[in-house]
């Protein structure tokens, strides 16, 4: 009996070390009337704070075998039945642990005293160590309140306490928004797809992505849940289409298995939404092995309140979207996954642009001249609303198509707002009485935006190639001579003169022809 009682204490022994942290690997060494318990991987930036309960105390051995085991100071009954400080504690509950590797299955069998083994320990750095314990059997508790804050809870630590060093996986996720940029001909020297800044034309159809990143050691073994809340905000300028796809490590997601806010609201310009995977696991397949990526696409457009720019600047704010990243962060909470952590903002910028047109004709400004823009090869012509803020493209092979833009009275000017980076070519359509149509004018927006340094905002560059206030003149009709000015004239007298000479010639002959 003796021998199988030893043999069980070694078991037991073997589970409980193997429990520590849920089975997070960990490497320990025991040194006698030396207990201490050591955690690494806490938070450099987020101070953690531990409540410790002995459970067993006993005698720790060579071999790593606690034996003479005792009911602690930190527990009050186990399964329902209460426990006496310092009692033996029974070959059947030890049979019952061992081999148990969950933490929680051990901590859910025990009623936790009032009665703590130490001052609570808060760390100072990426790790701390809770000393001055006697050998035993310990549970530590992550007790850091967290709401709103970019971190996590460490799971509950099961521990024998000797000299061991414990590695918890408390790791917390990221997210971050792109947008979609697409390069047209003018941009060629630039890179097409995913990025934190993009230029588009108002009322074209775009992308952003929103990518959550679970680490792997963000322990979602710990959880019974683990729940995602993307918090998504667009500017006034940017209206929301429609959900394109929701994924987890690259697995498309059933509309079933999360909610989003922003489909069914009545207004979609300038939306706040969200989007909620009330638990991301089901959906997983590598705890523990690798990161986990969700990811959600949604299609957009700027609209007429989106911000234009004419110009190169530094730090500009224009058209940012954002968005932060509720998650879970304390698994042994409730073990539901309740999402009490808080990402930073990750932003985005879209940028659209206006050129600036003044028709004169030569020296004032000339007004009444009618335009249609095109498409860099002519085949689109471009429609636009009463303030001439673009509203999409048609076929250009009707003349009818397109909208015409006219000079304005007093000025002279007509603004083109809403533009897309690239090549465009300006046709006069409609000629002012008196002058002679002009030249087509071929238009250049040359872009380069990337965020800045700080991830604050976005810096603009226009200075390239790009053509974006414009003077276009019309030449007045020429008065052409006629078939030799003065020359005519002399024509008509002396033509005149011919004929009155001829007329008397002809009188005087018939006087001399009567005598």
């Amino acid at each position: 009996m003796k021998n199988t009682n030893i043999r069980r204490i070694a078991a037991f022994t073997a589970s409980i070390l193997a429990a520590a942290c849920l089975a997070v690997p960990m490497s320990s060494a025991f040194v006698a009337d030396a207990a201490s318990i050591t955690i690494n991987g806490i938070s450099a930036t987020q101070a953690h704070t531990f409540e410790v309960y002995q459970v067993f105390t006993g005698t720790l051995s060579s071999g790593n075998v606690l034996s003479d085991i005792k009911w602690g100071t930190g527990v009050t009954d186990y399964d329902g039945t209460p426990v006496t400080e310092g009692e033996s504690v029974s070959d059947t509950i030890i049979t019952e642990l061992t081999g148990t590797i969950d933490a929680r299955d051990i901590i859910s069998k025990f009623t936790l005293s009032d009665t703590k083994a130490c001052e609570d320990v808060t760390s100072s750095g990426e790790s701390v160590t809770i000393d001055n314990l006697t050998d035993g059997y310990y549970i530590v508790k992550d007790v850091t309140n967290l709401d709103d804050a970019d971190d996590a809870n460490s799971a509950y630590i099961v521990q024998v306490a000797g000299d061991a060093i414990i590695d918890i996986k408390n790791a917390k996720p990221t997210v971050d928004k792109q947008v979609f940029d697409e390069i047209l001909d003018a941009d060629a020297d630039a890179t097409e797809g995913w990025g934190e800044s993009a230029d588009h034309a108002i009322n074209e159809s775009f992308q952003f992505k929103l990518v959550a990143t679970i680490p792997a050691d963000a322990d979602l073994a710990a959880y019974d849940t683990y729940k995602l809340v993307f918090n998504d905000t667009m500017s006034a300028g940017v209206t929301f289409e429609s959900i394109a796809s929701v994924t987890v490590n690259g697995t498309p997601l059933e509309a079933a298995n999360y909610t989003e806010t922003a489909t069914e609201a009545p207004d979609k310009a300038g939306l706040s939404w969200t989007l909620t995977i009330d638990d991301v696991k089901p959906h997983v397949s590598n705890w523990g092995t690798g990161e986990v990526k969700v990811e959600v696409i949604y299609n957009a457009h700027l609209n007429e309140n989106a911000v234009v720019n004419t110009a190169t600047g530094t730090d500009i704010e224009t058209n940012n979207n954002k968005v932060y990243l509720d998650y879970s962060n304390n698994p042994d909470s409730t073990g539901t996954g309740t999402a009490d952590g808080q990402t930073p903002e990750d932003y985005v910028w879209v940028f659209t642009y206006q050129v600036d047109n003044t028709k004169t004709d030569g020296e004032n400004p000339l007004s009444g001249a009618g335009f249609k823009l095109y498409n860099s090869d002519s085949s689109k012509v471009a429609t636009f609303d009463a303030s001439n803020k673009l509203t999409g493209w048609v076929d250009a092979t009707d003349d009818s198509n397109g909208t015409e833009l006219f000079s304005a009275a007093d000025t002279g000017e007509f603004d083109i707002i809403g533009l897309d980076a690239g090549t465009y070519i300006l046709k006069e359509t409609t000629t002012p009485s008196g002058y002679n149509t002009c030249a087509d004018t071929e238009i250049t927006i040359k872009a380069t935006h990337e965020e800045n340094a700080a991830g604050t905002a976005a810096n603009l560059d226009l200075t390239g190639s790009s053509n974006m206030n414009n003077t276009i003149v019309n030449k007045s009709g020429s008065t052409l001579p006629g078939t030799g000015g003065i020359g005519t004239t002399i024509f008509y007298v002396g033509g005149g003169a011919l004929a009155i000479g001829a007329g008397v010639l002809l009188v005087s002959k018939k006087r001399i022809s009567k005598k």
